[in-house]
């Protein structure tokens, strides 16, 4: 059975400004998987009805760092692309 370390716990972001006018919402959390030694964050970004419109887990190099940070570039990113 596969063992996961709950790192950071769902934290929700509402109206988070990626653009001028444009904000959006989203949901990350982040986990350790004790047999692979990966550290996972997930974002939900989420539409106006609280839909889930995209999941995007990133293995990150170290759990040694800022995951609201991660989580605000990876937004930013996401929003570049036009994936968000």
């Amino acid at each position: 059975m596969r063992q996961v370390q709950v790192l950071q716990d769902w934290i929700r972001v509402e109206n988070y400004q990626v653009d001028a006018g444009e904000l959006r919402t989203y949901e990350f959390h982040v986990v350790k998987d004790e047999e692979h030694g990966r550290v996972t964050l997930t974002i939900k970004c989420l539409d106006n009805k609280e839909n889930t419109v995209r999941l995007d887990p990133t293995v990150l190099n170290s759990a040694e760092i800022s995951f609201p940070e991660i989580a605000e570039r990876r937004i930013q990113r996401l929003y570049a692309l036009g994936l968000i």
